[in-house]
């Protein structure tokens, strides 16, 4: 096992990034082509190592919904707004760094000094392109929560399943620990359900009662707002 430089959570040894906070765990500094592939290839072997099937669902044992909590909430309309933000700012750096390309590939000036600026205006339209393209999905994912009234659904790969009511959103979070090894756990959605799973050990498995859990959480949402 792997600890994390920066969080101290322990993950599979194999990952460069740490799957909680998503700090880069490499031994030396990787170039921006290195940290994307090392991001697929993390992203690969979690997948392999992510097969929880149905069967495996049916035969956890319960757990509390009250063992599923959420810190923040957060308006639905605010976070598209934010992520419409983040696709215009991205594509007006996109553009900017084409036409930033194109004027220096004309400039008058030493060939290495014209090659290292269309190099920087590549990197940062592949920066801003990468933003461009997270930022849509997250918009089109919030739209999908907003439209269906307590849904659940992953938008981002650090965080946890988001829960949507009321035109809110929160992070759905545990503070439970894996009653087999002792070890933290996270919360998942698997086939619409909710699934609490040990950080060491996959098939350490906890499933919550979803209903239960959304009429537990709309009271808390209610006293809330009242």
């Amino acid at each position: 096992m792997k600890t994390c430089k920066k969080c101290g959570k322990e993950f599979n040894e194999e990952l460069t990034f740490c799957p909680f906070c998503g700090s880069e765990n490499a031994e030396r500094k990787l170039s921006y082509i290195e940290k994307k592939q090392a991001r697929d290839k993390d992203t690969q072997i979690i997948l392999e190592k992510a097969s929880i099937q149905q069967k495996d669902i049916d035969g956890a044992k319960d757990a509390e919904p009250s063992d599923v909590f959420f810190e923040k909430v957060n308006e639905i309309k605010k976070l598209k707004i934010l992520s419409v933000v983040c696709i215009v700012i991205a594509s007006a750096i996109m553009v900017g760094c084409v036409v930033w390309g194109k004027i220096a590939s004309d400039w008058d000036i030493d060939p290495s000094l014209k090659i290292l600026v269309i190099a920087i205006a590549f990197i940062a339209f592949a920066v801003a392109a990468s933003i461009f393209i997270s930022d849509i999905y997250t918009f089109r994912a919030f739209s999908v929560l907003e439209k269906k009234e307590n849904s659940i659904r992953k938008i981002a790969f650090t965080k946890g399943p988001m829960f949507a009511h009321a035109g809110k959103v929160m992070e759905l979070k545990t503070n439970k620990t894996c009653p087999c090894c002792g070890s933290e756990m996270h919360v998942e959605t698997i086939d619409d359900e909710i699934v609490l799973v040990c950080d060491k050990n996959r098939e350490h498995l906890y499933k919550v009662d979803k209903e239960a859990f959304i009429t537990i959480t709309k009271e808390k949402l209610s006293n809330k707002i009242n």
